[in-house]
């Protein structure tokens, strides 16, 4: 009887060079190698502050990954961007940041600017813009 549990099957190195090979039939992948993305679960998320509410830290990934600009750049796409703004920001600040901002009675429109802005700009890979200081 075979097991109901949902854990996923690893591919051995072995059946994933034989599959590789047996890509359209062929032994012949062409002049690639195929990538390797380690799972969710074997992934260490580093954070790092983005801004406290008194003397409670609220953090953000220290590197946001690409998925989640392309979610954002999805939502943007369906429903424009300021409404794909909120969920970027429940996801890469989570449930608790992102409640302790609403709640929040001292936050000011130019800080949450900033914070909106700061997490667009990580999550989108901007870079901020060198020159000469004005």
């Amino acid at each position: 009887m075979a097991s109901t549990t949902k854990s996923r099957t690893r591919q051995t190195t072995a059946a994933r060079t034989q599959a590789a090979k047996a890509v359209n039939g062929t032994a012949d992948t062409g002049d690639f190698e195929p990538i390797h993305i380690p799972a969710n679960e074997d992934v260490i998320e580093e954070r790092v502050p983005l801004f406290f509410i008194g003397d409670d830290e609220y953090t953000i990934p220290k590197s946001i990954p690409p998925g989640v600009a392309l979610e954002f750049l999805r939502e943007a796409r369906e429903h424009g961007r300021d409404l794909a703004t909120a969920p970027l920001l429940s996801r890469v600040l989570g449930e608790d940041a992102y409640t302790a901002l609403e709640q929040s009675k001292a936050l000011t429109e130019d800080q949450m600017e900033w914070i909106v802005d700061k997490v667009l700009d990580l999550a989108l890979g901007r870079k901020k813009k060198e020159g000469k200081a004005r």
